[in-house]
């Protein structure tokens, strides 16, 4: 006599993805760990560069409560120019997300950081002095950072978080638009040298 035997068969489903993104550039970050907490039975969670992906089988039962997300930022040279408030009992940058929705963009936001801008003359290179320097977006509304003259024809703003709609900034000297610039996101200083055209 042949006894059949059945297989249980499952399915795994999509059930989050997580990116954690630079909030000025919209850019996801890499170099992260993870890890969910707690973990559900037949959960689990796939790191790829610059996407969390958490899936699970389809012949459990649902959790009683949605997991977090854990997640620790590991590129230390990012982590100094990003702002992520310390989490007690926590590694530093290490970020909590509650999985809530099926699609999660999870914003950063960079450290206050300065742009200076060395104007200098057409024709001789000489500092262009006594000018009103302004940063302000490409398009559409936004803030206007302000460069006071520092020195003879060094202009520098003060740290401020260079936000979405200054990445990139157009540089005007007063009322005119000189050109297009792009703080560096990676670090908290950025000069550039531009030649003054009034």
């Amino acid at each position: 006599m042949t006894t059949a035997r059945l297989l249980a068969t499952s399915t795994r489903v999509l059930r989050h993805t997580v990116r954690i993104v630079h909030a000025s550039s919209d850019i996801p970050i890499r170099g992260l760990s993870a890890r969910l907490e707690p973990v559900p039975h037949g959960w689990s969670l796939l790191t790829l560069p610059d996407t969390l992906v958490v899936s699970a089988r389809t012949d459990v039962a649902e959790p009683l409560a949605p997991p977090d997300l854990v997640v620790t930022l590991t590129d230390g040279a990012l982590v100094e120019v990003l702002v992520v408030p310390p989490l007690a009992g926590r590694p530093p940058a290490t970020l909590v997300v509650p999985l809530v929705t099926e699609t999660i963009d999870v914003a950063v936001h960079p450290v206050p950081m300065t742009l200076t801008v060395i104007l200098t003359t057409a024709t001789t290179g000489a500092p262009r002095t006594g000018r009103t320097v302004t940063a302000r977006p490409v398009s559409g509304p936004g803030p206007t950072v302000a460069l006071p003259e520092v020195n003879p024809g060094t202009y520098r703003s003060a740290a401020v978080e260079w936000t979405a709609a200054l990445t990139p900034a157009e540089v005007r000297v007063g009322a005119s638009p000189l050109r297009t610039v792009a703080v560096d996101l990676t670090r908290p200083a950025t000069t550039v040298h531009l030649v003054a055209t009034t």
